[in-house]
């Protein structure tokens, strides 16, 4: 029966979603403001025969997520942001015969100090519908807004992450808890 023959059944909405970043404070879940859900590309590679082209699927590759957020004053999403990177191993360049001159940043890192990231839909009732999990996650890009005299709008930051795979999970039930049983879950190790 289709969602919209029944007063009773909705489809999931845009903008009922919560974003959880554990590496910010407060994990960052209530001054996210826009998210992309993982996407996948499947790479292929072309068969030439006679005056045929064949194609045949290639490497599975996760495109990285765009978090937008809020730059509250408290608590400071920049300085949570610069903290994750400099945590990670990113030092401006200083004093060599510093101990922590030398030090780049390394996968595990920054994994560690970005934490988990789950992107959840919910419902009307603030239920979970459905939760992607990004597994291995790191910050590839931040962007912060501009001051501009003219605007009025919130100040934001646009943050990419990259990750390796995503797990993807339906629960099991209304009012279910993160971490609970659930019906069906994908892509997960």
């Amino acid at each position: 029966m289709p969602f919209w023959s029944s007063g009773k059944v909705e489809p999931k909405r845009q903008f009922r979603f919560l974003v959880t970043l554990a590496g910010m404070e407060q994990g960052a879940t209530w001054y996210a403001t826009s998210v992309t859900k993982p996407s996948v590309t499947i790479g292929k590679t072309p068969h030439s025969f006679l005056n045929h082209t064949f194609h045949y699927p290639g490497k599975v590759t996760w495109d990285p997520v765009t978090v937008t957020l809020v730059d509250p004053v408290n608590p400071d999403a920049t300085g949570n942001l610069l903290s994750i990177l400099q945590r990670s191993g990113y030092n401006v360049p200083g004093n060599l015969n510093d101990p922590d001159a030398t030090t780049t940043i390394g996968k595990g890192n920054a994994s560690a100090q970005l934490g988990s990231v789950i992107i959840r839909a919910i419902d009307e009732d603030g239920n979970f519908l459905e939760e992607w999990t990004l597994n291995n996650p790191f910050i590839t890009k931040v962007s912060f807004n501009d001051y501009d005299y003219k605007a009025e709008e919130l100040s934001n930051i646009t943050v990419e992450i990259g990750y390796d795979w995503a797990s993807y999970d339906i629960p099991a039930g209304p009012n279910r808890d993160p971490g609970e049983l659930v019906e069906r879950r994908l892509f997960s190790p």
